[in-house]
């Protein structure tokens, strides 16, 4: 305890103990308690003597008199442990809420706080606190039933400061008073040392026995009295050649058979000749033996109809818990809430209520939204990219295609005035001079004659051609 603040309160100095001799030891570690090197100190809330090692913890005890405040007292390592919890319950439920049970339920039978309503955590909190008085501490009936029944007592042997600790289990304080059990808790009853508890399980209805001599009810009560057991489980032996001239000189009193008679069914001589070959070596083997012959008898119940177990169902997925509201998803069952946390890699910490896990089921919804969104942008901006390179590649397309289209046409250009310069300076020169009617009358009919109009060779195969 590091401040004043946070230390326990105690209710007064602790009631005197009984006119009994004072212990020679630590009732905690077993150290023998010497003058000088091992003085003995009282608890201040528990009142039992400890070393001072053991008494090395502080509580607030309220001063006697007119004087107000409180004084730092000495309490034991035993009562530490409940004081500090009695101590948080000044600072609200909280403090006893975020205890584990275990520890809960440990201060309350230490304490003999009547909870045995109690069904959840908040039921043994509420009983805690209203046991807890005006001035921040137990009642006087509580304290008294921790001391007599909850302190625990190590000094049984005593040891001084050079004796080797001894690893002998505490001593355990006396038990509280319990109301008596009527109910006999032995798991055998067919194994119990003493005389069964509980009555054998019911025999099968008597068989009509079949007509014979005389000499056969001697043994009739002895089959009559193997299934109940004896009063003291003595192991009996039999002999097994015994069993076999009992036998045959039981057989030998049965009436003879006739030859052509149908032979006897063999259920009739199977309940004779079985106590004479199984013998019973103690009675627990017997009554065991007794109750598995009644269960086969005993006809089987009847199975109840198996009812399939519901389905179940399934975690929403994140479309559907973005599509959902908040009254939707704070319906959801804590197992939903759990598996989609789990399903998506969360975290789930330290969850006390339902409402933790429905605002940790919202923050993942709210972060997908944004991741989502993210990618959507990121996917518009994509798109844009492209469409504006298509763009710009079909414009670069369209000049380098007008580029050339106007390069042939200025090569056709070019080309044309060149080709009627050259065709028309041929025209001029290839016009001969006009003959004269004489000639052009002669040319015409050696044109007709086919012969060159210059050499005259016949086998020109063009007139007009100059010849040289």
């Amino acid at each position: 305890m590091s401040g004043t603040l946070g230390l326990p309160l105690l209710s007064g100095p602790p009631p005197p103990s009984p006119a009994d001799p004072p212990a020679s030891s630590c009732r905690k570690c077993s150290k023998e308690f010497r003058i000088l090197l091992l003085p003995r100190r009282k608890c201040n809330h528990c009142g039992y003597s400890y070393c001072y090692s053991c008494t090395d913890y502080y509580g607030l005890m309220p001063r006697t008199g007119d004087q107000p405040g409180h004084d730092q007292m000495n309490v034991c390592g035993y009562c530490i442990e409940f004081l500090s919890i009695t101590a948080e319950c000044r600072f609200g439920r909280g403090r006893l809420k975020s205890m584990p049970l275990a520890k809960l339920k440990k201060y309350i039978n230490a304490y003999g706080i009547k909870a045995d309503q109690a069904v959840e955590k908040d039921d043994l909190i509420d009983a805690i606190i209203a046991a807890i008085g005006v001035n921040g501490c137990l009642s006087d009936a509580h304290e008294n039933y921790y001391r007599k029944y909850s302190v625990p007592d190590r000094s049984t042997r005593s040891r001084g400061m050079f004796s080797r600790p001894t690893t002998q289990a505490p001593s355990e304080p006396p038990l509280p008073p319990r109301p008596n059990q009527s109910t006999h808790e032995f798991p055998r009853p067919d194994l119990a040392p003493d005389e069964p508890r509980y009555a054998p399980p019911p025999g099968p209805p008597p068989r009509s026995p079949p007509t014979r001599p005389a000499s056969q009810p001697q043994t009739q009560p002895r089959h009559a009295s193997a299934p109940r057991p004896a009063p003291h489980p003595t192991p009996q032996y039999h002999n097994p050649h015994s069993g076999y001239h009992s036998q045959s000189h039981f057989n030998s009193h049965l009436p003879p058979r006739h030859p052509g008679a149908p032979p006897a069914a063999p259920r009739q001589q199977q309940p004779n000749t079985g106590p004479y070959q199984s013998p019973r070596p103690s009675r627990s083997s017997h009554n065991l033996s007794a109750q598995n012959a009644a269960s086969a008898r005993t006809p089987p119940r009847a199975r109840a109809a198996s009812v399939a177990p519901p389905p179940t169902v399934p975690a929403p997925t994140l479309d559907q818990l973005l599509a959902m509201s908040d009254d939707a998803l704070a319906a959801l069952s804590v197992h939903a809430l759990k598996e989609v946390l789990f399903t998506n890699h969360v975290n789930v910490g330290v969850v006390l209520e339902k409402s933790d896990l429905v605002k940790k089921v919202r923050d993942l919804i709210e972060e997908e939204r944004r991741q989502r969104e993210r990618q959507r942008l990121a996917e518009e901006a994509e798109e844009q990219e492209r469409i504006e390179q298509q763009r710009v590649m079909m414009e670069q397309f369209a000049r380098q295609q007008k580029e050339r289209e106007e390069r042939e046409k200025a090569a056709a250009a070019e080309q044309t005035p060149a080709g009627e310069a050259a065709e028309g300076t041929s025209s001029s020169s290839s016009v001969p001079p006009p003959l004269p009617p004489k000639a052009q009358a002669m040319a015409s009919h050696l044109e007709r004659t086919g012969l060159c109009v210059i050499c005259q060779d016949e086998e020109a195969n063009i007139a007009i051609v100059d010849c040289g």
